[in-house]
């Protein structure tokens, strides 16, 4: 979904109900969000450009109240301290912290519930882009970074003088980012911010944390959310972290490069999986889903490349490397049974 250029809609008269605007925005957010809901979004906004304009301004207010996480000072000049080379202790300015985190966080809550007062902004709106169930999509920026949209991902690109921003609405991504220490790449998403300067990293979204994996580079990780203290982390090449709704952010860990390379080239390697867990990311990919239909596969162990948009081809690495045979109930679903 492709929701045009860099221009402002705010000036545009408007029909559309804001709560029904509201209800798709909402929607669409949700990770188990359906290729048929998506449709019906699709549809909605073609039918009246009163729809597209109230959406705008909704898209808006999502940037402007994200925007409370990153435009106060402190904020940028905390990440900038992570990726410089010797950088200087944040948690010495903890008694300052406090108080700003708790500012924005009364801003974001305002600004999230009041999307009419932030149509007033003169920045750009942006553009969104979206992949459906087994397309990636590679976007070439202005600046010469690049983008990778894993299957049912979407992303809101916006650059100004002051950041490069991008906004993961939900799904995966990949970013290559082409250095400028003074022009920083921040991706927005969820509760926190990652931000970069000449990097190579992905951030996922998935149903209970964000998870970031750094392939090259440094990272800078800030998360702040109402009622918890904002909290800070760095990355560098070869190491991955998580952090939750809470915005708790999780133990750096060696990141899985491997795996982490091979899903932008439309291959799908595992290590020693389970069964149920690698089922439910070949799912991801395709609208024929499998199901494990004996309990006791759940557990089996799986390694090996494969095609992650290709169940057939997936089906049948299984069931000549495993004790697997798949039961075709329908057009669209997949039982894997233990072959007997």
């Amino acid at each position: 979904m492709n929701m045009g250029t860099n221009t402002s809609s705010t000036d545009n008269a408007s029909t559309a109900s804001p709560g029904e605007a509201e209800r798709w925005f909402v929607l669409l957010l949700e990770a188990d969000c359906t290729n048929d809901e998506r449709a019906a979004f699709e549809r909605w906004l073609a039918a009246d450009p009163s729809h597209l304009a109230e959406y705008r301004r909704l898209e808006q207010a999502w940037r402007v109240s994200s925007e409370a996480l990153r435009e106060p000072k402190w904020v940028e000049a905390a990440n900038r301290a992570l990726l410089r080379p010797k950088p200087r202790p944040w948690f010495q300015r903890g008694g300052f912290w406090a108080g700003a985190a708790a500012c924005a966080c009364a801003l974001l809550v305002v600004l999230v519930w009041t999307p009419r007062w932030l149509t007033r902004s003169t920045e750009p709106a942006g553009t969104t882009y979206a992949t459906h169930a087994g397309q990636l999509q590679t976007l070439s920026l202005s600046d010469g970074s690049s983008i990778v949209l894993d299957t049912n991902s979407a992303v809101v690109v916006r650059y100004d003088e002051q950041a490069r921003r991008v906004d993961l609405l939900r799904g995966q991504a990949q970013f290559k980012v082409h250095g400028n220490h003074a022009w920083p790449f921040v991706v927005h998403v969820q509760n926190g911010t990652v931000t970069a300067v000449g990097t190579w990293f992905q951030v996922r979204i998935d149903a209970d944390a964000t998870n970031v994996t750094l392939i090259e580079g440094k990272l800078a990780i800030a998360t702040a959310t109402p009622g918890n203290a904002p909290q800070q982390a760095s990355l560098q090449s070869g190491e991955s972290l998580a952090f939750d709704l809470a915005g708790h952010i999780s133990a750096v860990e060696p990141a899985d490069v491997q795996t982490a390379e091979s899903w932008p080239e439309g291959r799908l390697v595992v290590h020693d999986w389970r069964l149920s867990d690698l089922v439910t990311e070949i799912n991801r990919y395709s609208t024929t889903q499998l199901e494990i239909g004996d309990p006791s596969l759940q557990d089996l162990r799986v390694s090996g490349t494969f095609r992650d948009n290709d169940v057939d081809a997936v089906l049948l690495l299984l069931q000549r490397g495993w004790p697997i045979q798949a039961e075709h109930v329908s057009d669209r679903r997949i039982v894997l049974l233990r072959r007997r």
